[in-house]
């Protein structure tokens, strides 16, 4: 990987990704849609007033290093550039998790930010399931009924317009790209099951993608605003946006079976931690150590370009 000077013109510089390179391998390659993105670009350095004229102004952006091309999915086109045939959009949509549940089920770690999730039914055993943010190994146990990831879409317009009023159709998500590393997880459905959803393709990065359309049961589609909260005023309560809202995504996560059984990707990949510091222990267990493995599940909306990455750290005792 290498930075490319910008200072002059640059006519193209790209590379095929793993996708493409499989296809090409098989003949199927074709071009029929491309994206952008500018995540490269710091807007902040834009000089209205530059003392050698509006000219000028962007100077700075034209001429900063660009990323040189490489083939790594995940790492770049996070942040694409959408295009939208109208000009009197105030506030666009984004994605948050959702961090407000009456039950308190569905919050994140406070302390890390993200979700726990147990590597196996013996690391089940040893951890607190009431803390939130941390989801067992066995989805259908008792102790995980009604936990989720939510991803919600809305505009935050600081109430106006409000919730009450609609998102516009042509902003709600038609569908959602979920990348993951299929090492260490699968995807399932936020719904009574929790049904493992199907992989589009996995890479050679062992990188799994993954796409849920509106229609999928792990989208809400139409999501409706908590009436009840809505004339209580308290959507603060539930709600993560001050303003119109879109899709919900519903999601859960399991491990794979090579992280169930075996440390090695343990060792390869993850921390070791020689006390019960930062883990969500049962009360009345014992915990003397255990590993952990940080990663992310990222997710992308279609017709946004809105992307969010959601921490995901695995445990796992050693007994287990």
């Amino acid at each position: 990987m290498a930075f490319l000077d910008n200072s002059g013109d640059i006519i193209l510089d790209a590379v095929l990704t793993d996708a493409g390179r499989q296809r090409m391998a098989r003949g199927e390659f074709k071009i029929v849609k491309f994206a952008l993105s500018d995540e490269e670009i710091n807007y902040t350095t834009y000089d209205a007033n530059h003392p050698s004229g509006s000219a000028f102004s962007d100077l700075q952006i034209m001429q900063t290093p660009i990323l040189e091309s490489f083939t790594n999915n995940t790492s770049l086109m996070k942040t694409k550039l959408v295009s939208i045939n109208r000009n009197n959009i105030l506030y666009l949509p984004i994605f948050r998790l959702n961090n407000k549940v009456k039950n308190d089920t569905r919050i994140f770690s406070d302390a890390f930010g993200g979700y726990y999730v147990s590597a196996n039914p013996s690391t089940d055993d040893l951890i607190n399931f009431q803390t939130p943010g941390v989801f067992p190994n066995d989805l259908a146990s008792q102790d995980n009924v009604s936990k989720f990831v939510f991803i919600d879409q809305g505009q935050d317009t600081g109430g106006q317009p409000d919730i009450t009023q609609p998102l516009s159709p042509d902003l709600i998500e038609t569908a959602f790209l979920i990348r993951l590393d299929h090492r260490l997880l699968r995807l399932h459905r936020g719904t009574e099951g929790y049904t493992q959803l199907a992989n589009s393709f996995v890479d050679d990065d062992a990188i799994a993608s993954y796409y849920v359309s509106s229609t999928d049961l792990a989208v809400s589609n139409p999501r409706e605003y908590d009436a009840t909260a809505v004339t209580s005023g308290k959507t603060d309560k539930t709600e993560m946006f001050n303003g119109p809202i879109g899709n919900r995504l519903k999601l859960m996560v399991k491990t794979t079976v090579g992280i169930q059984s075996s440390d090695s990707l343990f060792d390869e990949l993850g921390t070791s931690v020689a006390s019960d510091t930062g883990f969500p222990t049962k009360s009345g267990a014992t915990v003397s150590s255990y590993k952990f493995i940080d990663t992310v599940v990222n997710v992308v909306g279609v017709t946004s370009g809105y992307s969010i990455d959601i921490p995901i750290r695995i445990l796992r005792t050693p007994t287990s």
